[in-house]
């Protein structure tokens, strides 16, 4: 008996340890891509929605004129862009609590020339629930930002960088926002742990 409660006071430490413990995330090289003008006079940023199959989506600015750019996503998962401010969390709480103006389509919005600007991404996959309505909420989600300017009428990438695997990013860093769920690590300890205790039991 003595045994057991020892076990099950051990599993309870392996708990809170595997809770606490967070996922941390990479940066995913070339995860923001800027493509430049495409065949329907609009400039096309790519993100990556999955880094580990390569796939992507991507949106659009396309200029009404010198400052005004009409605003699009591809016709995917899509991708949600906010303006941020540098070192602005990009993670889903912030987004929930609706804390950066949205950019959608079809709306235009200016970004004066020769000012640099952030845009802060997120995007993955299956943003719909089960009748197909779209929710904005991703699974496996990826964060990101770009740093972008208007040169003369042309959108332009000055830099940018996309974590994935962990629950954000700072805008303007590469400082990554650890995830709340438990770790690799911290659940392969656990499931070890429970292991152990139903040996144990088998003994007694």
């Amino acid at each position: 008996m003595k045994t057991t409660l020892t076990c099950l006071a051990i599993i309870a430490c392996a708990l809170a340890f595997a809770k606490g413990v967070k996922a941390q995330g990479y940066i995913v090289p070339n995860g923001v891509t800027y493509i430049g003008l495409d065949f329907v006079g609009a400039y096309e940023t790519q993100v990556l929605q999955n880094p580990t199959n390569g796939d992507y989506t991507a949106f659009l600015l396309k200029p009404q004129n010198q400052t005004t750019f009409a605003f699009d996503v591809l016709t995917d998962e899509g991708v949600r862009v906010f303006g941020v401010s540098p070192n602005d969390p990009i993670s889903l709480q912030p987004i929930l609590a609706n804390s950066y103006p949205e950019l959608t389509a079809p709306n235009s919005y200016v970004f004066p020339e020769g000012s640099p600007f952030y845009l802060g991404l997120y995007t993955g996959y299956d943003p719909w629930d089960s009748h197909g309505n779209y929710t904005g909420i991703y699974r496996d989600p990826v964060f990101a930002w770009g740093e972008f300017v208007n040169n003369g009428g042309a959108i332009q990438m000055l830099d940018s960088a996309l974590e994935y695997g962990g629950g954000g990013i700072y805008a303007g860093t590469e400082n990554i926002i650890p995830a709340p769920e438990p770790s690799i690590f911290g659940l392969s300890t656990l499931g070890a742990l429970l292991l152990g205790w139903r040996a144990l039991g088998r003994r007694q």
